[in-house]
């Protein structure tokens, strides 16, 4: 390959990690946010012990043991928070691959 070949991988394989990049900070934004959710709903169930409470399921509202909700709220945040750990991993990762071939790339120039 020429150098000019070698530069033009490189750039395509920077622009390929650039936007791998982007995927994994959206998805992990969104993970947050889904996680703020769930916390906020918690607290919420925290402040009103004595109401009946209720889970959306569709476009219907369904009564639900308040004990029996509040379990599956902890496990799906306990989900989303090793979804977060995995994502910053990879996002991690990506950072690294992304400045060694930048760094690469700017050694060719």
């Amino acid at each position: 390959m020429t150098d000019e070949e070698d530069a033009q991988n490189m750039m395509m394989e920077m622009q390929q990690l650039q936007q791998q990049l982007q995927q994994v900070t959206v998805q992990k934004e969104e993970t947050e946010s889904e996680m703020q959710g769930i916390a906020k709903s918690l607290e919420e169930l925290e402040d009103e012990s004595d109401q009946e409470v209720y889970k959306s399921v569709g476009e219907i509202l369904v009564k639900k043991d308040r004990d029996q909700l509040v379990e599956d709220l902890e496990d799906e945040h306990e989900k989303l928070e090793t979804r977060k750990e995995s994502l910053t991993k990879k996002e991690e990762r990506l950072q690294q691959k992304m400045q060694e071939t930048q760094q690469k790339f700017g050694e060719m120039r």
